[in-house]
């Protein structure tokens, strides 16, 4: 590994960008080799065999891309891939998955009281409260799927009246009242943050899992002498990015230039 070469970081659609925009945020002079699967979103309905399947495809075309490090930007993967991935690549590429920074975050804040939503693959894997176990932590955990709302995020929905409807008959749910946090545990949520905030009269933190990964990525990269170096800055900026789809869509290239404020260039390509 080389400190010049990209990080790759893949979704099953547009949610990962949120994750890519507090990687740029955190280490500006990297380049970032973005893949979303819309071929197959989402995977919050996909069994954990057909997730890990699509995972190792993209994986693939991440390391015909020669990165340094592969971020799992998906709680979805990332609670039913990472674990396989990881013991199947060790050799070649350090992967890294959304949830276990997220939850260091949350113990280290002193959170006592947290509710979470996310896909419904997500939820059942329970995955967050075994970690919060294992971490030896005394949390109290409350965890209700939302399987509705990452796929009208993907369709561009997140303005609608109808998502602004179904994330309110979500919230309504009345286990949430007594919660310190949120945390929006899928990478499309931090899209419709504001709403969730709005809806509790933002007496809550709303957390979700970007901010912490983007901490976790730098911290990985400094250990390891893989920080590039700030002179090798593109005069382009953000520009410098890949991004591929498997499945070209409107919804997709709009959120992208909602982010880049401008033009980016999506390439569609068939990887299985």
């Amino acid at each position: 590994m080389t400190k010049n070469q990209a990080i790759g970081v893949f979704d099953s659609g547009i949610g990962g960008l949120t994750v890519v925009n507090s990687l740029e945020k955190e280490l500006p002079h990297e380049q970032f080799i973005y893949f979303g699967d819309t071929l197959h979103m989402p995977y919050g309905d996909k069994s954990a065999t057909q997730i890990l399947r699509y995972s190792e495809k993209i994986v693939e075309f991440l390391l015909s891309k020669k990165v340094k490090l592969i971020v799992i930007a998906c709680n979805s993967a990332s609670a039913n891939a990472a674990s396989s991935l990881r013991a199947q690549y060790w050799q070649q590429v350090h992967i890294m998955g959304v949830i276990r920074p997220v939850i260091q975050s949350i113990i280290s804040k002193g959170i006592q009281k947290i509710g979470i939503i996310g896909t419904e693959t997500t939820i059942q894997s329970n995955i967050y409260p075994s970690l919060i176990k294992e971490y030896g932590a005394d949390i109290e955990v409350y965890q209700k799927a939302t399987p509705l709302l990452a796929p009208m995020i993907e369709a561009g929905l997140s303005g609608s009246e109808p998502l602004n409807e179904t994330l309110r008959e979500y919230l309504s749910d009345e286990q949430f009242t007594d919660k310190e946090a949120i945390l929006l545990a899928c990478t499309h949520y931090p899209l419709v943050a504001d709403k969730v905030n709005e809806f509790f009269g933002h007496t809550k933190q709303i957390l979700d899992n970007a901010t912490p990964l983007a901490n976790e990525v730098r911290k990985y990269l400094t250990e390891h002498d893989l920080l590039r170096p700030e002179h090798e800055i593109s005069m382009e900026g953000n520009y410098r990015n890949e991004f591929y789809v498997s499945k070209y869509s409107t919804s997709f290239q709009n959120t992208v230039q909602t982010f880049y404020n401008g033009p980016i260039d999506i390439q569609q390509i068939d990887i299985h």
